[in-house]
């Protein structure tokens, strides 16, 4: 078997921990570093009886966890959305299509959707059910931008399924350099950026499901991001990061990657309130690590990512 030889099929469930059959073909996700972690809660049984010795352990609620990376871009035709939307809806995110105009990505107003994972490991096919997860947005200079996911869905006994031919998105992600970023009014010098969703998953446990679980499901979110950016006296225009800090004094976020229609990435935090800089080195030059919440505007908006 081979590592390399993995696929990745998500689609939005129409109820939630039923099966909804994705497809190679319509529902494939290019997706780096899979991982799926098996998780079955074993009942120990340490009645009394005449020795020492532990009964045979029952095997309880059983649940997958997985986690893959995906790039972050574009479908490449405005107003269609991407094949990881499906993911992003699971992650308690409300997708808007304009057709011929954007995608838009807003925190869901009410609950969020589940999908149903296919992941077949060379051969092996895990159909794991139910998902609901958190998403990082990684963007460090020189690199892919990527979105990071950690889903939690409902165990199936795994089968051999041969591994079918996949049809991805086509379009290539704009490395981040050349970006339009600013952090107020000031364009730091900035390193790496990450975005958490900060998604809280639970379990909706049912005994009558076959594994005792219904679905996940997000209950909360408290989105929150850290900045690596070079560090700069207190006296910089509009770079005041103590005072931000030291006064509650809330910042927007703008970030736009990309030029061409299709693929072209804006993500806006408009509240972002800082933690108090932590002072780092790289290379010789000194840095800082800014740490902020996003927190709401006027509710449902402390993160957008918009696809143009």
């Amino acid at each position: 078997m081979w590592t390399k030889r993995t696929t990745i099929y998500a689609k939005v469930e129409t109820t939630p921990g039923s099966d909804i059959v994705p497809t190679a073909a319509a529902n494939a996700i290019m997706a780096y570093d899979v991982s799926i972690e098996v998780k079955g809660d074993m009942k120990e049984r340490y009645a009394g009886n005449v020795d020492r010795s532990a009964h045979v352990q029952i095997r309880g609620k059983t649940v997958v966890d997985v986690k893959f990376s995906v790039e972050l871009k574009g479908s490449g035709v405005a107003g269609t959305a991407p094949l990881w939307g499906a993911l992003m809806k699971a992650c308690d995110r409300l997708e808007v299509a304009n057709t011929g105009t954007n995608v838009i990505y807003t925190p869901a107003v009410a609950t969020s959707e589940t999908c149903t994972i296919y992941a077949n490991i060379d051969g092996i096919l895990h159909k794991i059910l139910g998902c609901a997860g958190d998403c990082e947005i990684d963007l460090t200079s020189g690199e892919k931008p990527m979105l990071n996911f950690t889903l939690s869905g409902i165990y199936a006994m795994p089968t051999d399924i041969p591994i079918a031919a996949v049809s991805f998105d086509t379009t290539a992600p704009t490395i981040v350099k050349g970006t339009t970023t600013t952090f107020g009014s000031y364009a730091a010098i900035i390193e790496k950026l990450i975005l958490k969703f900060g998604n809280k998953i639970v379990e909706r446990t049912d005994f009558n499901a076959t594994e005792g679980v219904k679905s996940f499901i997000v209950t909360d979110r408290n989105p929150a991001g850290t900045m690596t950016c070079e560090a700069v006296l207190r006296a910089t225009t509009n770079a005041d990061f103590w005072t931000y800090f030291n006064g509650g004094t809330s910042k927007a976020l703008s970030l736009v990657l990309g030029a061409t229609s299709g693929n072209i990435v804006t993500i806006a935090a408009p509240v972002c309130v800082l933690s108090a800089p932590k002072y780092g080195d790289r290379d010789g030059l000194r840095t800082f690590d800014v740490d902020f919440q996003m927190a709401r505007s006027v509710g449902n908006d402390e993160m957008t990512i918009t696809l143009t």
